[in-house]
């Protein structure tokens, strides 16, 4: 590979020339963690030509507290020089899954445009692949095998942040991500006008990355007191539920354990129709549960009123509170543009779409 670390103004100098000149660069950003709001920039790779990429460090420190940072430029030195090349329109900057890198350079208000985003532009070509991930069209593309996270940050408890890598074992990765991006634009942007995927791309989905960047970005505003009362209210519910299911079943038992209640509603009860799968286990499933309670079974009907107030109280009121960043108050969830083969958007970490909005 000619993969290049920089760490100095003239290097840094001549390769936002080469972009310059010919038009074109991928671009990819290397994180302390992967939470894009609260994320410190280690360092940004940019790729001119396919083998050709470099990667330069700006948030490296030590791996532990007895070693220095290696020697690098300053964050603001290099994202001041990059600013103009980013922004400037006769310049197409390329990513995959650019939404991240956009609202980690908006932080330091830069603007990327015009931009292409590798990852929106297979999810409009081939959007039946389970999955668009950069290391996923690599192997689908070009059956090549992509340095993988884990042997460059290790796993488990000996994993560090990308920030924490030396810098010799830095590059490779983020290099390469820039460098397989590049490629894979190289190879999807045609097939965009030969398979009529041309309109949704530039008309919909590529305009939509950098507002779902700022959605992002805004957050969610929730209020951390309405949530704190409903989590104390329906503690109260679900207790006094807990204590008419046992009375209604003749004793306590584990509600929350498929398994005892499963026992309870089929053997202690003696109710029909109990069903027993692979494991042993009689079902209690949703659809079994309601079955039970047409039947007239208040047990039945108590346990789902039961499941339902404990999912709202430890999915959302309770957990809700936790996702809110205390330098915004807000809730910062992440849409995905191809997480869903529709087209709608998918709300993770937290996921805001699933939220009952039916029930009192």
């Amino acid at each position: 590979t000619q993969y290049e670390t920089v760490t100095t103004e003239e290097a840094l100098d001549r390769w936002i020339a080469e972009a310059r000149h010919q038009g074109f660069v991928a671009i990819d950003t290397e994180t302390d963690c992967i939470d894009c709001i609260i994320a410190k920039l280690a360092g940004i790779s940019l790729a001119t030509q396919p083998n050709k990429a470099c990667y330069i460090p700006v948030g490296h420190v030590g791996g532990d507290l007895y070693s220095d940072a290696p020697s690098q430029l300053s964050a603001g030195l290099v994202l001041g020089k990059l600013k103009p090349l980013l922004e400037d329109p006769a310049v197409l900057k390329i990513a995959h899954n650019l939404k991240y890198d956009w609202v980690m350079f908006a932080k330091a208000e830069i603007e990327v445009a015009p931009y292409d985003d590798t990852l929106v532009m297979s999810f409009d070509l081939d959007a039946g692949r389970s999955n668009h991930g950069l290391d996923e069209l690599a192997q689908a593309h070009f059956e090549h095998e992509c340095i993988a996270f884990k042997s460059v940050c290790g796993v488990g408890a000996k994993q560090i942040s990308f920030d924490k890598v030396p810098l010799d074992v830095a590059t490779e990765y983020p290099a390469e991500d820039a460098d397989i991006c590049l490629r894979l634009w190289q190879r999807l942007k045609p097939r965009l006008a030969e398979e009529g995927s041309t309109r949704v791309y530039e008309m919909v989905d590529r305009p939509l990355v950098a507002t779902i960047g700022r959605m992002e970005r805004r957050g969610v505003k929730v209020d951390r007191d309405y949530l704190a009362r409903l989590s104390g209210n329906f503690a109260t519910d679900i207790a006094a539920l807990e204590q008419r299911v046992h009375e209604a079943a003749g004793g306590p038992f584990t509600i929350g354990s498929p398994q005892q209640l499963g026992q309870v509603l089929f053997d202690r009860m003696g109710l029909a129709g109990g069903r027993k799968g692979k494991s042993g286990q009689y079902s209690t499933d949703v659809n079994e549960l309601e079955r039970l309670a047409g039947e007239g079974v208040e047990v039945a009907r108590l346990v789902l009123d039961w499941r339902q107030l404990s999912k709202l109280k430890s999915t959302y009121t309770d957990a809700l509170q936790e996702q809110i960043n205390p330098e915004t108050g807000r809730v910062h969830t992440s849409y995905s543009l191809s997480g869903a083969q529709t087209g709608r958007l998918a709300s993770t970490e937290p996921n805001l779409q699933n939220i009952p909005i039916r029930t009192e």
